[in-house]
């Protein structure tokens, strides 16, 4: 396996079109699982082109161990894909698919057999060897184009949205077995989702792109706990994290006119208008007469999900911040108010986060 390093990547597909990417740099260790996340549009699967070799960056360079390969041919940069429609041979058999990337490069037969064998293994497809793709789940689909990846041996592999043609079970399964044959082979994987599910529970890394400019490069939990700006805040966390207008002034904080309480840790911050964030869970429901109630709000529908209900609350939109009115707390299903009730909302100080109102950046974190 090997390192990869981006060195200020940019991407213009035309010169009237704005950057598709915006001077990504990005350091990739050996045997790392990096995941590249973002909505659409953010850039993602173009970096990953051109990794591959199958897009060219403008500017910037692509180093496979310190070596530049910008100029090197796709078939020559030792990168193996795995693409979102599988891209298999109908006519051919699982065996023949694993193993047609090595018999194109002239790869024996001899050889080419325990490689295979080897691959089905490790993938659990030893019994479907002889069957064609049309046989088979779109789970085994999956494993016969990854298999065809592994059979390469290649430094890098790369993997473009890989499980969205999968119903939700099947793409539990695979996260599942994705993680695990990677830890077992120990490869330099770079993988591309718009599943924020995805990255959080298969990255060592995840880098969280927005617009073609990476917003912030962090092990999942760190991107939860400490997102570096509302982008990524918004972003990361189901149900999303809930955003409030607030203002910051002689080291307190407060929301519509109301002081947060215990708030006097916050000295570090500028005086002014801030924006301050709290995930569903870090949300307190409690009495509207409280004296723990910052604000007020009344239930507007209750979801029960088992070990959790997310209460979704209509609140001031004067207070809330953000492109939406939606307000969710996650509480115990036991303590869940009923629909239309008039509740107090506070918050756990310990847990929130204050972003500049302006530059959306972190002011504080967790």
């Amino acid at each position: 396996m090997a390192s990869v390093t981006l060195e200020a990547i940019s991407k213009r597909f035309d010169v009237d079109s704005p950057e598709a990417l915006s001077t990504v740099s990005l350091d990739i260790a050996e045997g790392e699982f990096i995941v590249l996340v973002g909505p659409s549009g953010c850039g993602k699967t173009t970096l990953l082109r051109i990794v591959a070799g199958l897009e060219s960056a403008t500017e910037g360079r692509v180093l496979l161990d310190r070596a530049d390969i910008s100029s090197v041919s796709p078939g020559d940069r030792n990168i193996a894909m795995v693409f979102q429609n599988y891209a298999l041979f109908p006519h051919l058999t699982v065996a023949e698919n694993i193993g047609f990337g090595l018999r194109i490069r002239g790869t024996s037969k001899a050889e080419r057999r325990p490689k295979v064998a080897e691959a089905a293994r490790l993938l659990g497809l030893e019994e479907f060897l002889e069957r064609r793709p049309g046989e088979l789940s779109g789970g085994q689909r999956q494993r016969v184009a990854m298999g065809r990846a592994i059979v390469r041996d290649p430094a890098v592999f790369l993997m473009d949205e890989p499980l969205s043609n999968l119903d939700a079970k099947l793409r539990v399964e695979m996260r599942a077995e994705i993680s695990r044959l990677q830890k077992a082979l120990a490869a330099t994987t770079i993988y591309v989702t718009h599943d924020q599910t995805e990255a959080m529970t298969m990255g060592d890394r995840v880098v969280v792109l927005d617009r073609g400019v990476v917003q912030q490069v962090a092990a999942p939990a760190e991107l939860y706990e400490r997102p570096a700006n509302v982008f990524v805040a918004r972003f990361i966390g189901a149900p999303t994290m809930n955003l409030l207008q607030a203002s910051a002034k002689s080291g307190t904080l407060s929301v519509g006119g109301r002081v947060l309480a215990d708030s006097q840790a916050d000295r570090a911050l500028p005086n002014g208008d801030v924006l301050l964030g709290a995930r569903p869970e870090h949300v307190q429901i409690v009495e509207a007469d409280s004296p723990n109630a910052l604000i007020a709000g009344e239930v507007a529908l209750v979801e029960h999900l088992g070990k959790e209900a997310q209460v979704h609350l209509d609140i001031d939109v004067k207070v809330l911040a953000g492109d939406d009115s939606a307000f969710v707390a996650t509480v115990d299903p036991a303590g869940a108010p009923p629909p239309k009730a008039t509740v107090g909302i506070g918050f756990d100080v310990s847990a929130v986060h204050i972003f500049d109102q302006q530059t959306g950046e972190a002011l504080r974190s967790n």
